[in-house]
């Protein structure tokens, strides 16, 4: 599943590298992130998947700004890319990752799913970008388009909902 994506990065910089090798380079160095950052929003592959290309498409017409933080850029892209996979995704009965928890080999990651399911979204971007994604505060405002403090209060209400779940087990 995830061979497709990576080829879909690899080949960013096989083309022309005239016309934007910065959103290249950025994608073949930082996929392996931004793949664990859409699996992370998402919880499903094959919609990962899907939102890996939408992304290595936008990155490669993409024009960033000097000045700006590229890396917080391209997190602004992919979370967007994963909201519109989300979007499309079938409506779960069960709690967000909740099936996955029952299984026995996918039982931590299920419970990392289940657990970042309860989150309200808007925490759960800033949470998954913040831990997942290695994103300061400052760079989830800029990918989110949000002022510092309310990145911030995201961060740390999310982190602590994360917190007091993982004490209840």
């Amino acid at each position: 599943m995830w061979t497709h994506a990576r080829g879909v990065i690899a080949g960013m910089g096989a083309g022309d590298q005239t016309e934007e090798p910065r959103g290249s380079a950025l994608m073949r160095e930082h996929g392996a992130v931004v793949a664990r950052v859409c699996m992370a929003l998402l919880g499903d592959g094959a919609a990962a998947e899907l939102a890996l290309e939408r992304i290595a498409r936008e990155v490669g017409v993409a024009k960033f700004e000097d000045g700006k933080d590229a890396r917080a850029a391209l997190m602004g892209i992919a979370r967007a890319a994963c909201a519109v996979q989300l979007s499309k995704l079938p409506i779960r009965t069960a709690g967000w990752g909740e099936a996955e928890a029952t299984v026995g080999a996918a039982r931590e990651p299920g419970l990392a799913r289940a657990s970042l399911g309860k989150l309200k979204p808007t925490e759960r971007e800033a949470v998954v970008l913040h831990l997942v994604g290695g994103l300061d505060a400052a760079q989830v405002a800029e990918a989110c388009g949000i002022d510092l403090a309310t990145a911030r209060g995201r961060i740390a209400r999310g982190v602590s909902q994360l917190v007091q779940e993982e004490k209840k087990r």
